[in-house]
């Protein structure tokens, strides 16, 4: 009987191990590629082309690093509810810009977002996707506009991934078409996941701001103007 027992308790405790591996959220890497759909420049295509964004991404957080002549980085906590834009500039150093709770409020307050869940689907990185028609008012001039987003549910994200810029979708989105004026011409941009990868490596800590790095109030006066008065938000 004792045998028996412990062998009982030995095969629970491999079932509830296996169970908690498998319950852990997607930690790795997204890479997405831009597109211009229907514009006639190919000066802007070339552009686009090389503006490739790497996604470090994990539960509810996500980091997008980018390089646009500067080394620009987006931190999104889900968790903190905080999203921090960090900029390494050669002979400046690191500064960076974050915006609270309390203030991303305020700005989604002046909008409202409706999902329209729907039953087309395509494979986006190997991942399947659902089409979500997206409808976005400006609750002060009652402006509209249509946005489409292809969202997957099985990289088992937090619920809060999408607190800045989706508040409330449900799964995660590999693909967004939105249209847009590029030189007095409307396009439809488009940013698509071309490559998902795994990362066990990925930690918090990956969502951390460097130690070095310095709020954007103590930059000097030739930054803030390059770009753009960002301490004046």
């Amino acid at each position: 009987m004792k045998k028996q027992t412990r062998l009982f308790l030995i095969v629970a405790m491999m079932i509830c191990t296996v169970g908690a591996f498998a319950q852990k959220p997607f930690a790795g890497k997204i890479t997405f590629e831009m597109t211009a759909e229907g514009c006639s420049d190919p000066n802007v295509a070339a552009q686009l082309a090389e503006q490739t964004q790497e996604y470090t991404i994990m539960g509810n957080s996500y980091r997008m690093d980018m390089s646009v002549g500067i080394d620009v980085s987006v931190i999104s906590n889900g968790n903190s509810k905080t999203v921090t834009t960090l900029f390494n500039i050669p002979g400046y150093g690191k500064y960076y810009r974050q915006i609270t709770e309390e203030e991303l409020q305020k700005k989604l307050s002046t909008t409202k977002q409706e999902f329209t869940y729907t039953d087309e689907t395509k494979t986006i990185a190997g991942y399947n996707c659902k089409k979500v028609i997206v409808k976005e008012t400006d609750l002060e001039t009652d402006e509209e506009a249509t946005s489409v987003l292809w969202v997957t549910t099985e990289l088992g994200l937090g619920d809060d991934i999408n607190f800045a810029s989706n508040p409330g979708l449900k799964g995660y989105p590999l693909s967004t078409e939105q249209k847009t004026e590029i030189n007095g011409e409307e396009v439809t941009l488009i940013t698509t996941a071309t490559k998902i990868t795994p990362d066990k490596k990925v930690k918090a800590t990956n969502f951390l701001l460097p130690s070095d790095a310095k709020d954007f109030s103590e930059a000097p006066d030739d930054l803030k103007q390059m770009l753009g008065g960002m301490d004046e938000e």
